[in-house]
């Protein structure tokens, strides 16, 4: 079993480890009212907190969002023309399968805590509604759909390491970009923006990690 257990599920299930950690301070430790409501880790995100909504950051935020919905309904056009060309769901490229099976995680994780278990509340002054704020929607899914995508493509075309390393700066200014958006449009908050990065870089990592394990077996089938 050691030998299918690699650096990508190490470092994914790292960040899955760190979102629960900071769920759980965020329920217990310095909890304090700010703006109307309890937030917890209040004096880490005070530090952060800016006075008023800002319309460009929240605009530009929502762009990259779409961004990275774009890509990933381009893969999942992908995916349904290779399930009808091969008829088969066991047919299919592995690490397609995977990236389907991560968003619908992130679906339910996002209705989870958007509709459920809702933890902190936007920091937005004077607000009529309480709105769940942990963790950003926003980041998670432009982080997971942004990287994943990314390396799905690269994948499948010819391509250098100078490539690979524009591509993937690339989708990094958009995810800072995204999670900056965030907080100076008064969004989110610090931890908002943490909880939704832990989560997004640890599904596309752990998914990366589960791709290798299914390629060694395939290559020591062939053998």
């Amino acid at each position: 079993m050691k030998r299918y257990f690699n650096q990508y599920l190490g470092i994914g299930i790292g960040c899955i480890g760190v979102f629960i950690l900071l769920l759980i301070l965020l329920f217990f430790a310095d909890c304090q009212e700010i703006r109307g409501n309890v937030i917890g880790l209040a004096s880490f995100n005070k530090l952060f907190l800016v006075k008023r909504y800002v319309d460009s950051w929240d605009s530009l935020s929502d762009v990259i969002l779409l961004f990275g919905l774009g890509f990933g309904a381009g893969m999942a056009v992908y995916g349904l023309v290779q399930l009808i060309s091969r008829r088969n769901l066991l047919k299919m490229d592995k690490d397609i399968l995977i990236m389907g099976s991560s968003i619908v995680i992130l679906l339910i994780l996002w209705i989870l805590f958007d509709k459920g278990l809702k933890i902190n509340f936007r920091p937005l002054p004077n607000q009529q509604s309480k709105e769940a704020s942990f963790p950003s929607t926003h980041v998670m899914l432009s982080s997971y759909l942004l990287l994943a995508s990314c390396r799905l493509i690269l994948k499948r075309n010819t391509h250098t390491l100078k490539h690979s390393i524009i591509a993937y700066g690339a989708m990094t200014i958009l995810i800072v970009l995204c999670a900056l958006g965030r907080i100076l449009s008064c969004m989110h908050w610090m931890t908002d923006v943490l909880g939704g990065l832990c989560i997004g870089l640890g599904v596309f990592m752990i998914g990366i990690g589960l791709d290798k394990i299914f390629t060694t077996k395939k290559e020591e089938g062939k053998e």
